[in-house]
């Protein structure tokens, strides 16, 4: 378990700053942030949902934005160290 935890941490690792490296830059989406984030539209939102749409919605949209870009090299990095922890952990728990 050891050895997996060791396989996971370098494989996952080295695909995060792959990823990381090799990302285009945010600018293909500024327009879209722009509007998403417009006053105009956030009163739409709450007018429809109240505040409780508008939160949900910045949350959902911080969570979409994880999975693109730069930051799916980051959330690919401590997604593979957070399991090569548990796994290492379970392995020394298994002695």
């Amino acid at each position: 378990m050891k050895i997996a935890s060791i396989l996971v941490l370098a494989i996952g690792l080295s695909v995060a700053a792959g990823i990381y490296l090799f990302a285009p830059e945010e600018d293909e989406a500024a327009a879209m942030y722009d509007l998403a984030n417009s006053k105009q539209y956030n009163r739409t939102l709450r007018q429809f949902g109240g505040k409780a749409s508008v939160l949900f919605d910045d949350v959902q949209r911080w969570f979409a934005a994880r999975w693109q870009g730069k930051q799916l090299g980051v959330t690919i990095g401590w997604l593979s160290a957070g399991t090569a922890l548990v796994l290492y952990l379970a392995s020394r728990r298994g002695k």
